[in-house]
């Protein structure tokens, strides 16, 4: 580890992890002192909090949750650097996270070598767990595959027609044309968005930036 000294915190409710990181972290080299709450409230209400260099973040936490906090943290104190802990590889979860400020998501059962992880945030870096990276990387190699996928001017009409409710027959009545040329027109876009109903035509959209 730098020679800095940090002051570390952990927001997490689960006793037994809880206090599991503190007796790695109380004798970690580096560490000048650790700092520990219950739930975001308690950390939030705290002025200590803001003295912080490094602060870990459990998600599912009671009342307001740990990637809310992150969010609130970054407005407030920003130089604070946020790590999420959790048992869930959710991507909702680790795009919210990463969106409001965070500079790590590692799942518990990777945590390891927590003093690696200070030493890698103190040089700047970012901490992802590999489960977690595996999914970062699919997350974007899915973006730049949708991204090549291109609708005709009329695809995109039918499209932003669908995803309001309408059915394809007012879809029909909408643009002045037989329903049978709407349905062909949808299943050239069911084609080329690799879709199968409407439910996923409307995610998948989205996923696209169609929407």
């Amino acid at each position: 580890m730098e020679t800095k000294e940090v002051k570390i915190g952990i927001v997490e409710n689960d006793e037994n992890f809880r206090n599991q990181i503190l007796t790695i972290l109380e004798t970690t080299p580096g560490v000048l002192s650790v700092s520990h709450w219950e739930s975001a409230e308690a950390y939030w209400k705290d002025e200590n909090g803001k003295e912080l260099d490094i602060l870990f973040l459990d998600i599912m936490l009671p009342g307001m949750n740990g990637v809310e906090l992150a969010g609130k943290i970054s407005e407030r104190d920003p130089n604070i650097s946020k790590i999420m802990l959790s048992n869930m590889n959710s991507d909702e979860l680790i795009y919210s996270s990463l969106k409001n400020g965070a500079i790590g998501y590692i799942l518990k059962s990777e945590l390891k070598d927590i003093s690696e992880v200070i030493d890698t945030v103190l040089q700047g870096g970012a901490i992802i767990t590999p489960t977690i990276a595996f999914r970062v990387l699919n997350h974007f190699k899915a973006k730049t595959n949708l991204g090549s996928i291109k609708l005709t001017d009329k695809e995109n009409q039918i499209l932003d027609q669908m995803v309001r409710g309408k059915t394809i027959n007012r879809v029909a009545e909408f643009l002045g044309v037989s329903k049978y040329t709407i349905q062909h027109h949808v299943k050239n876009i069911y084609k080329k968005l690799n879709v199968h109903n409407r439910a996923e035509l409307v995610r998948k959209a989205n996923d696209i930036g169609l929407l």
